[in-house]
């Protein structure tokens, strides 16, 4: 019990000082740096809930179970929260829900008896995967690579939990279909490839595009940039010109819907690009007029070099690009 409680302990108290390192920074600017931290927190709490499994295993009483089944269904519930917060959105309403799941299942497996509570955890679980998968989907931040990987391991997943359930309820909890495919030995061994694909699709977020996607036409258009981007690096940050770079393109997106996508902005069709771009931004997302000076034709500026017809480089990324 000494290894278990030592177990207990360690876990709990990584958990707790990567909690305080993301939820504190709630409010600050920073997409990917939320992301990042939310993606560790939900990493800690998929390690946790295996050697919470462990301690139970070990004879570590109802507590251990209580907080396996809690951090295994919180590690999609956060990485659902850290995917809306790499988004832009708020996070309430995906923090609200993984709260009430997460005390759904506390509830349920301390007070009853298994299999019903893993049952429970499993339909718990697969919600929780599934709205993550959704949210990752839909996703308009680049690269899409990452996202879809995110996406397509949730779905997996929670595939998988509803089957587990389904076989049970049809089969038997101690039939032999279970026993191969759906007990706890085959759900953490898909669960881990779960964790280690999500992993280096975190990896690859934060490492952004490092090669240039293939050539295509580059359309005709006046590229919008954002200007003095040394000067305006060392005020705002690194975090907070890759934010001011997603805005600028959706703001352009939402002016042209065939815009595409340049280094450090955008190249949009439209009278007066720059100052229509500038009006968007400060109307629909809030920009102040000392950010709204900051934009400039790329052309002019000479920090992107475009002509009509021509081809040039794939689009970058809109989110965690290092632009």
């Amino acid at each position: 019990m000494g290894l278990s409680f030592a177990l207990l302990a360690v876990t709990v108290a990584v958990a707790t000082a990567v909690g305080f390192v993301a939820f504190p920074r709630l409010g600050t600017p920073g997409r990917v740096t939320l992301f990042l931290r939310y993606a560790a927190v939900a990493g800690v709490t998929a390690v946790g809930s295996s050697a919470m499994y462990f301690i139970y295993g070990a004879g570590g009483g109802l507590l251990t179970l209580v907080l396996g089944d809690v951090a295994m269904v919180l590690a999609p519930a956060l990485m659902l929260v850290a995917v809306t917060a790499l988004e832009g959105r708020r996070v309430r309403r995906a923090s609200t829900f993984a709260l009430v799941l997460a005390l759904i299942v506390a509830v349920v497996t301390a007070a009853v008896p298994l299999p019903t509570s893993l049952a429970v955890k499993a339909i718990a679980l697969a919600a929780a995967c599934a709205a993550c998968a959704w949210v990752a989907s839909h996703s308009r931040v680049e690269p899409y690579g990452p996202l879809r990987i995110i996406a397509i391991a949730n779905a997996v997943y929670a595939l998988y939990c509803l089957a587990r359930v389904v076989v049970a309820l049809a089969a038997g909890w101690e039939s032999p279909l279970y026993f191969t495919g759906f007990s706890f030995g085959p759900a953490t061994i898909l669960g881990a490839l779960a964790v280690a694909a999500m992993g280096v699709a975190v990896v690859r977020l934060w490492a952004g595009p490092r090669a240039e996607v293939r050539p295509e036409v580059c359309p005709a258009g006046v590229a919008v940039v954002v200007g003095d981007w040394d000067l305006a690096s060392a005020a705002y940050g690194p975090d907070r010109m890759r934010d001011l770079v997603v805005d600028l393109r959706a703001a352009a997106h939402d002016l042209d819907p065939h815009a595409a996508d340049v280094p450090r902005g955008a190249e949009l069709t439209v009278a007066d690009p720059v100052e229509a771009l500038g009006a968007r931004l400060r109307d629909a997302y809030g920009w102040a007029p000392e950010q709204t000076i900051l934009l400039a034709d790329g052309a002019a500026t000479a920090a992107i070099r475009t002509r009509p017809g021509r081809t040039r480089p794939g689009r970058w990324g809109r989110g965690v690009s290092r632009s």
